[in-house]
């Protein structure tokens, strides 16, 4: 049967809106990958927010036998978050409830609420959520759940199988479910007396097999998620029971997840690590089988391979070249609700391994300065492979397990597959204490060999785990389509027949993520695996995993960084393979998505596990588009800096008198005809500033001590907005407060002219960029006499620009300046509530702690909107792409108390985009720390 998606798309987009549904070809390619080696391109992609918007995806997909793939954050390794037909992706505002109970020993969880964010809820009480994947910053509730995801220190023992108390469901047919409410319960029974019949046959039928009962039983006793959870169907009889436990790990393909609730675990108040360091991977092996029990908390290990892949690279320990070829590492820690116990359970770790020699004592730190470091070089592995692995190859991470006793012999046997095909840099570490080995290979697929060697690696791989040691070809990561060919291999025939029966009796049509878990297709783990061409030194270490989503300001809008690099990536695969018509027109129909909407904020860099810059990308992306004509007025805007600065400011005052005079409609569509003959004419907002000045310094006063002060373009060219209590412009402001601080204050006398060049840089115009940053720290040098005065800069953005110059002189923010030189020496009259932004730049020069310290002690009362990490504004692009900076602060009127009327910064142009969209004044701190010392 042929399925109509045209006829699919416009049912969808009837019943959903054309924003929630997209069939574009650049889009549909964009969301084709997620964290794993594979790449399949939906034929329509549905963003949902909240159950209805399923409810009719479903329905829709039903009529059509069109098949549905659930996806969360896309975090996955597997290949299981992306697929044919229907892709529907939890939207950016929907499913995102948290509630605790009032006893603290549960919390309901909507299914987009991302793993971190559940756990900061729950840290007051000294709580957290059971699994602790590594990607729990990034990872969504829904794929938690539905990859039955672990991590270091919950093993099989605080996993969402073991921790989950009920579920909230959406079947295949559109029937919902509550396992945790009676009166739901009752209703399905009603409605689906064969399906609940079926599961507890089914149970009781496995429970009467002592034979698959025990091999259950004994494939569940370490680490596995290949298949489905068919633990359940012994361990339960209870349908709805099984039910829970069956949905863990199901990977989407029974059932829409919408809302799970989780019995909490504690979280210790006091640990302390080790680095234990040994000769051998048979006495790091040997070493773990002893250490099982109360005691330890996380055991991981590091094979000679890691120790030489992290050695001597920045934050790792010095000591790493010191050790003699063939050590291994485990890094222990242990955790404690006190002191007394926590050194308890330290020594006798100690005690237990004292029999094998180590290359130095081992030690426990509670100092989290030191085992943070032990921590980081655990943590680093992944990105120092990742990041440094040759141009154009992939990064595959599996993970297996196996009993403890097996972990020396499977890790040599490992280490001679990596050899015999070809990956001499793989790479073993892992959840020791669970028997759960990682191991990272960095292999090419630029050709049908490559993909051959590959094949024959994983049939090894397979081979040796399964036959040889009855382990787990799947621990934690989810069987997807990279281990679905080895499910019936691993569990036997028997058992894959329990498994295709559970599919059948969830979802009959097999609509939902066919593929995934049960595929018949012996290859389709190397099948659909995505290419990884050479684009460009800030993009090609990416690795797809999705961690920049989550901060990136424009998710929501259209593109994150990964699927702009996707995108990017596919023009260049398009290029070299000489296609070069398709590439172009691809380059061209995505241009809005990958180039002009990029905030090019460099949070994404901040978030990346390998330190990768979109930002830095687009804007040389945006180098080739800028015309001659375009050209010339920006070495103009250079050349003519002052008389440009003066005529900007000078026009929003002009703008603000029409607007007084004639009202937004009449001002809104002179800017509009104004737009028609240049786009450097911004879009019309009621709450644009004013113009501003650069103010101007009191008397010299001898004896007091001097500070250079330079305001940024920002503030001397957008003064107060309508909604601003204070009608001085930042200048002003700053003047005033340096002081009264008892400090002269110096400014440029050719203040207009000076810029740190981010205007031009965001352009793409790097040369009048580096131009006027030059100028603009001679001119500072200058001032400064090289370095004997302090130099202060009044916006974040541009400190930070200016800093990349690395200027001779030392330049601080004002931020910094206030926090380390006033406020210790003034006294504080505080107010009673204000929100404080902590916005891209902050966060770059990681001052965000500055910024709290003040706000903290001017007001009695500070909030902090959930989420939003960047404003958008993007310095003038708020001004031309409103839509990016309306997408980013979407939410943020509701996140603000209605009694708190007063916004904080240290960014003019963030502040106008966050007045804008607050409803409430934003200004630079500096205006809260003048008026509370006052």
């Amino acid at each position: 049967m042929t399925i109509n998606y045209q006829t699919i798309m416009q049912e969808l987009s009837a019943q959903l809106g054309n924003s929630a549904v997209s069939n574009d070809p650049v889009r549909r390619f964009a969301w084709s990958t997620d964290a794993s080696y594979f790449r399949i391109v939906p034929e329509i992609v549905v963003h949902a927010d909240n159950l209805e918007q399923v409810k009719i995806t479903l329905a829709v997909a039903r009529e059509h036998n069109a098949p549905v793939t659930y996806r969360a954050a896309g975090t996955s390794l597997s290949g299981q978050a992306i697929g044919e037909g229907i892709l529907l992706i939890l939207g950016h505002d929907g499913f995102r409830t948290i509630n605790i109970s009032d006893d603290k020993n549960k919390i309901t969880l909507g299914c987009a609420v991302i793993g971190a964010d559940a756990n900061a809820a729950l840290k007051p009480f000294n709580k957290k959520i059971g699994p602790d994947p590594a990607t729990l910053n990034a990872a969504k509730i829904g794929g938690i759940v539905s990859n039955n995801a672990s991590g270091m220190c919950c093993g099989t023992a605080q996993n969402s199988y073991q921790t989950i108390a009920s579920i909230k469901l959406v079947f295949a047919d559109g029937t919902e479910l509550d396992t945790g409410c009676e009166q739901s319960k009752a209703a399905f029974k009603q409605s689906h007396p064969e399906l609940l019949a079926n599961l507890s046959s089914l149970a009781e039928m496995t429970q009467n097999n002592a034979t698959l009962a025990a091999r259950i039983h004994k494939k569940f006793s370490i680490k596995n998620t290949t298949g489905y959870s068919i633990n359940a169907l012994v361990d339960f009889t209870d349908p709805f029971d099984l039910i829970n436990h069956l949905i863990v790990g199901a990977e989407g393909t029974l059932a829409f997840v919408n809302e799970v609730t989780y019995h909490t675990v504690e979280e210790a108040l006091f640990k302390a690590s080790a680095m234990a360091v040994f000769f051998s991977m048979e006495d790091a092996a040997s070493a773990v089988p002893p250490m099982k029990g109360d005691s330890v908390a996380a055991v991981e290990l590091l094979d000679w391979a890691s120790i030489k892949s992290v050695t001597g690279k920045p934050g790792m320990p010095t000591w790493l070249n010191q050790l003699p070829e063939g050590a291994a590492i485990l890094l222990i820690e242990c955790r404690a609700n006190d002191k007394a116990t926590l050194a308890q359970y330290t020594q006798d770790v100690i005690n237990k391994i004292a029999h094998i020699k180590t290359e130095r004592p081992i030690e426990f730190s509670s100092d989290p300065a030191i085992f943070g470091k032990y921590w980081a070089m655990r943590s680093g592995l992944f990105p120092i492979i990742g990041g440094q692995r040759p141009k154009g190859t992939s990064v595959i991470i599996e993970d297996v397990a196996f009993e403890l006793e097996h972990l020396a012999a499977a890790a040599a046997d490992l280490t001679a597959l990596f050899h015999k095909h070809g990956y001499p840099e793989g790479v073993i570490y892992g959840h020791a204490l669970a028997g759960n080995f990682h191991f990272i290979i960095t292999p090419t697929f630029s050709t049908q060999a490559d993909i051959q060697t590959f094949h024959a690696f994983m049939q090894d791989v397979a081979e040796m785990v399964i036959n040889k040691y009855d382990g787990s070809m799947k621990a934690e990561h989810g069987t997807g389509r990279a281990v679905a060919p080895f499910v019936e291999m691993e569990w036997g025939a028997d058992a894959y027949t329990l498994m295709k029966q559970i599919k059948h009796i969830f979802d009959p049509q097999g609509l939902l993520n066919p593929g995934v878990i049960l595929n018949d297709d012996a290859e389709i783990h190397v099948k659909n695996i995505k290419p990884c061409p050479v684009v460009d030194d800030f993009v090609d270490k990416c690795i797809e995993c999705g961690f920049c989503e989550k901060t990136c300001p424009t998710s929501a809008l259209n593109f994150s960084p990964r699927q702009r690099i996707a995108t990017l990536r596919e023009i260049e695969r398009l290029e070299q393979a000489g296609e070069k018509q398709a590439a172009a027109e691809m380059r061209v129909s995505s241009k809005y998505d990958v180039i002009d909407t990029c905030a090019a904020c460099q949070l994404c860099t901040i978030a990346c596990p390998v330190d990768n810059s979109m930002g830095q990308l687009v804007r040389k992306l945006r180098t080739p588009y800028i015309t001659t004509t375009e050209q010339k007025v920006l070495d103009f805007q250079a050349n003519h800096f002052g008389l440009v600065n003066s005529a900007i400011s000078t026009g929003f005052n002009i703008l603000g008198t029409i607007h007084k005079l004639t009202g937004a409609t009449i001002t809104n569509s002179i800017m509009n005809v104004g737009r028609m003959v240049t786009k450097e004419v911004p879009y019309w907002n009621p709450d644009f500033p004013k113009g501003g000045n650069v103010g101007k310094p009191s008397a010299f006063i001898p004896g007091q001590p001097s500070v250079v002060y330079f305001p940024a373009c920002g503030g001397r060219t957008f003064g107060p907005t309508p909604k601003d209590p204070d009608n001085r412009t930042l200048a002003e402001v700053v003047i005033t407060l340096l002081e009264r601080a008892g400090y002269n204050v110096i400014t440029p006398n050719n203040t207009r002219d000076l810029c740190c060049g981010q205007m031009w840089e965001s352009k793409g115009d790097f040369k009048n960029a580096d131009a006027k940053r030059d100028e603009l720290i001679d001119s500072l040098s200058q001032l400064s006499d090289n370095g004997k005065v302090p130099v202060v800069v009044d916006a974040l953005s541009c400190t930070y620009r200016t800093l990349t110059g690395n200027p001779k002189v030392e330049i601080h923010d004002l931020v910094e300046f206030m926090h380390d030189k006033i406020l210790p020496n003034v006294t504080i009259t505080q107010k009673a509530n204000v929100t404080l932004h902590q916005g891209c730049s902050a966060r770059k020069m990681h001052l965000e702690p500055k910024l709290q310290g003040i706000a903290d002690a001017c007001a009695k009362h500070v909030v902090m909107p959930e989420g939003i990490s960047c404003c958008g504004y993007a310095g003038e692009k708020g001004l031309y792409k409103p839509e990016i900076n309306a997408s980013a602060l979407r939410n943020i009127k509701k996140l603000i108390p209605t009694a708190t009327k007063e916004g904080y910064y240290a960014n003019r142009m963030c502040e106008v985009g966050l007045t804008q969209h607050s409803g409430i004044s934003y200004r630079h701190l500096a205006y809260l720390l003048e008026e509370c010392t006052r």
